[in-house]
């Protein structure tokens, strides 16, 4: 455990530099090595996540269980935003967007090692958790998306860009990417509702419905951006809010569901 603890901060410290580099691009507006920098800055982010990876795989898995806790899974979910950002970065120039995922990740590395309680579960019931923590973080990371972009274009047109939009990706670089962010991440939803079928009892049973509802509607609600994108020509400021909304009954499916086990199921302690 001490092991880990001390990989993932440096896994945290590489977050950090990675951050610094970026800063520094941003007060430069441009380097004098553009080409260079940037992949200093993509090697440190991927040797970070790499990293990271190891810092809480370890002790995530057992002979037949999958254990989880509150900061493994923020862990977690922050690696997988990360991971995401480096794979849109293929055939496109986002790395600009660091500036808000690497310090997320920096602090969230370290979460594990808090104190929080392991949580043992089925690896089928497990299985069904990962694939939901995959999808709510490419959401999650397409709704971030969705927001700067929203903030972008207003700011582009009234002329009031700050450093930090000024160095965000371009307009159709931000819409291209909220769009395939999203759809792989639909992707991932699909999976989880179709396992949350097969790997639990009853997706409808008392405790479980009301998470069951809002996920559903916000599955519909990002079909129905995909579709409208590709029918209609959804795009801009509409498809950032569909985006947004339709997070916002996905966070609905498990804070609600919390609430609702709290106060009216088991009451207040």
């Amino acid at each position: 455990m001490v092991i880990s603890a001390l990989v993932a901060l440096f896994s945290s410290l590489l977050y950090l530099f990675a951050t610094r580099l970026l800063w520094q691009r941003f007060k430069t507006d441009e380097s004098s090595e553009p080409n260079f920098n940037r992949k200093k800055l993509l090697t440190l982010a991927l040797l970070a996540a790499i990293v990271h990876l190891f810092s809480f795989a370890g002790h995530l898995f057992t002979k037949d269980l999958i254990l989880f806790s509150f900061g493994t899974g923020l862990s977690l979910i922050s690696w997988i935003a990360v991971v995401a950002l480096l794979i849109t970065n293929i055939n496109k120039a986002t790395e600009n967007l660091g500036v808000f995922i690497f310090p997320i990740a920096a602090i969230t590395t370290l979460l594990p090692f808090a104190g929080s309680t392991l949580q043992p579960l089925p690896f089928e019931l497990g299985s069904h958790v990962l694939i939901s923590i995959t999808a709510y973080s490419i959401m999650g990371l397409a709704a971030a998306q969705a927001t700067l972009y929203a903030i972008q274009e207003k700011r582009f047109q009234k002329r009031q860009l700050s450093i930090i939009f000024k160095n965000l990706p371009p307009l159709q670089i931000m819409e291209k990417t909220l769009i395939q962010l999203v759809i792989i991440g639909f992707i991932f939803l699909s999976f989880a509702l179709i396992s949350g079928v097969f790997f639990m009892e009853d997706i409808f049973a008392q405790h479980l419905v009301h998470k069951t509802f809002f996920a559903i509607l916000a599955w519909l609600t990002y079909g129905l951006l995909i579709f409208g994108h590709f029918k209609f020509g959804w795009r801009g400021q509409k498809a950032a809010y569909y985006t947004i909304w339709a997070y916002f009954l996905l966070i609905l499916s498990y804070i609600g569901t919390e609430i609702i086990l709290l106060f009216f199921v088991h009451g207040p302690q």
